[in-house]
């Protein structure tokens, strides 16, 4: 298959870095660490802030003022900073939204980075690519994904029941996202189905959902409701601990007992991975991303990057550094200047609280899913 290639500035990455005209000008170091000592080994980059659906704890009723399109990263500035990152030896890169599916030319976006070499000399590993999705365009979009180089896909379900689908997406859409979960199967990608588990809205589902994962070769993921948007998407009584999350599993799969996997090495995300003991799932795998209850702060390994190229080194903190004013500067070491300073004022900790204070300002599509 033949994918159009991505048009290229006059900004390039030599073996120094980022290049202009005048030589390198973004110095490259042998690995990204913040003032914890966490390496930084996973970039997660938004392409756009619009989306084709309206998910009630990801975007406000009222909606978002989308930014300009001239203020979005192009895909070749994307390109550049993923670049950039894997030079310092990021090793994985994942594609985010909104909803990244809806920008033009993804393949040859996932074709290039696929093809980036990890760390300053340039050779041995690549990155790995992957993606987070609604999963509404995977049946035309899977295989030409998978054949330009994309490693795994996440697919967002949060309920298998059409009218709980309707009511928490705000768009009557089940039966396209299933067959597109279908086609990420078929296609042969690693896949994850992500799952925001809400007391008295899906927690009577959870069991099926793993049931449903199971049955397309896919992980089911279970995530913590969080305070995005100042706490105004957080409903009181609908965050469902990771405790929780596991008691309900245990009764609705008819487990034994639950055993925790252990932390392997690598880019790996957030969650905590568990396997079921006993029962007709013996042996079957599950995810927690418990943000609020059992945070993950210690061994955070991310920065995020919003379509407009803001660098977030917290989800849930609205400071950022301004990559794309950066990039466009043409400017000797200021890329990597951003990024410096964004890991030296890294926290300790997330300030997520839970009664729903403590968030950004910001909502979810606006920073990155």
């Amino acid at each position: 298959m033949k994918l159009v290639q991505l048009r290229r500035s006059k900004v390039e990455l030599g073996s120094g870095g980022v290049e202009g005209e005048g030589g390198s000008v973004e110095p490259g170091w042998a690995d990204l660490s913040d003032r914890q000592q966490r390496r930084v080994r996973y970039l997660r980059m938004s392409l756009t802030d619009r989306c084709s659906m309206r998910c009630t704890y990801c975007m406000p009723p009222e909606g978002i003022e989308h930014v300009a399109r001239s203020e979005v990263l192009s895909l070749e500035e994307v390109a550049l900073v993923a670049e950039a990152f894997a030079r310092w030896g990021v090793e994985r890169v994942r594609l985010t939204g909104g909803e990244p599916t809806l920008r033009r030319g993804l393949a040859a976006l996932v074709e290039r980075l696929a093809q980036t070499p990890v760390g300053a000399q340039g050779e041995g590993a690549t990155l790995e690519v992957a993606m987070t999705t609604n999963g509404e365009r995977l049946v035309e979009l899977a295989e030409p994904l998978k054949a330009a180089g994309l490693g795994s896909l996440t697919v967002s379900v949060d309920s298998l029941d059409p009218e709980r689908f309707a009511a928490i997406t705000r768009r009557d859409r089940l039966a396209k996202v299933r067959e597109g979960i279908a086609a990420a199967s078929a296609a042969g990608f690693r896949l994850k189905l992500n799952t925001v588990a809400l007391q008295g809205f899906n927690h009577d589902e959870l069991a099926e959902l793993c049931r449903f994962a199971w049955g397309h070769d896919a992980t089911p993921r279970f995530i913590e409701l969080m305070p995005m948007a100042g706490g105004r998407l957080f409903v009181p009584g609908e965050l469902m601990p990771a405790a929780a999350i596991r008691e309900t599993l245990i009764q609705g799969l008819g487990a034994g007992a639950l055993e925790a996997e252990g932390r392997p090495a690598g880019p790996v995300g957030p969650a905590r991975y568990w396997r079921v003991r006993g029962g007709a799932h013996d042996g079957r795998r599950f995810g927690i991303i418990s943000a609020m209850t059992e945070n993950f702060c210690d061994t955070c390994n991310r920065l995020r990057v919003s379509a407009t190229g803001q660098l977030h080194a917290c989800l849930a903190r609205d400071d950022a550094g301004d990559l794309r004013a950066a990039l466009r500067s043409g400017i000797p070491g200021r890329l990597a200047a951003v990024v410096a300073a964004a890991l030296g004022q890294k926290r300790d900790t997330h300030g997520f609280e839970i009664d729903g204070s403590g968030g950004p300002q910001k909502a979810m599509i606006s920073i990155g899913g």
